[in-house]
């Protein structure tokens, strides 16, 4: 399971700086360095097409629903949303989001099949 540290920017896989050196390191992705607002940003491009055979529909559809849902957001709206959540707001800064605090969300933010 994926674990989430809480920083000043938003929820942040803690795994995530070592997976995309791994991704640089075995060229599956391309570093883009770039300004955005005179703001240093990096872009990572995918250097091969993905493997989706463990992908299932159903992840896929929810994938796209979330793209979907998320499209107009900037960096700076999705921190700021991301700031509202509970799992986010009662964990203390610099700390490991607890993976259960996603049962205890408000309906802003929670997505529920019944």
């Amino acid at each position: 399971m994926i674990k989430y540290l809480k920083n000043h920017f938003g929820p942040t896989p803690v795994e995530l700086p070592d997976i995309l050196k791994q991704m640089q390191n075995n060229k599956e992705i391309i570093l883009i360095p770039s300004k955005y607002f005179g703001h240093n940003q990096r872009k990572y491009l995918p250097n091969r097409e993905p493997n989706l055979e463990q992908l299932t529909a159903q992840a896929k559809e929810h994938i796209d629903w979330e793209i979907e849902r998320f499209k107009d957001f900037n960096a700076a709206k999705i921190s700021e949303y991301s700031h509202g959540d509970v799992p986010y707001i009662g964990t203390e800064d610099g700390h490991i989001i607890d993976y259960e605090a996603v049962f205890y969300r408000t309906p802003e933010y929670s997505v529920r099949q019944e």
